[in-house]
């Protein structure tokens, strides 16, 4: 099996929080996520106290990933079906949220995350959820 870690569980591991750790330890498959991810946790680490030791430890957990999405085509694509989905129904959630899910449903990955509230929206989205 192929698992996508989402922000929720990354910033997780790399805080050093052992629930999350035992999570992605647990994980039978290939570890995959974004760049939209990256882009994410980006934000906390120019924003934290110490900027280069985060960076280092967010670059340390991005190479052990068996690869990072960017977007392409087929994400795009998945992208606009599921936004537009989700707005007819009124359910908007966030757009990177929708990206990493159209990445998922594209590439057939189980979405691991923390957010329960945005994701289950999502039909046909495999998740494993914390």
């Amino acid at each position: 099996m192929a698992y996508f870690l989402d922000t929720s569980v990354i910033v997780d591991c790399i805080k050093g929080k052992q629930s999350a750790i035992d999570l992605v330890e647990s994980l039978d498959g290939e570890l995959y996520s974004s760049y939209i991810c990256l882009a994410e946790l980006y934000e906390g680490v120019l924003r934290s106290q110490q900027p280069k030791e985060k960076e280092t430890g967010l670059k340390t957990f991005f190479k052990s990933l068996s690869s990072i999405f960017g977007i392409d085509e087929n994400i795009a694509n998945k992208f606009g079906e599921v936004r537009a989905w989700l707005k007819q129904k009124g359910e908007v959630i966030e757009d990177f949220d929708i990206i990493n899910a159209a990445t998922c449903l594209v590439y057939d990955l189980t979405l691991v995350t923390y957010n329960q509230k945005h994701f289950s929206r999502i039909p046909h989205l495999k998740l494993v959820l914390s």
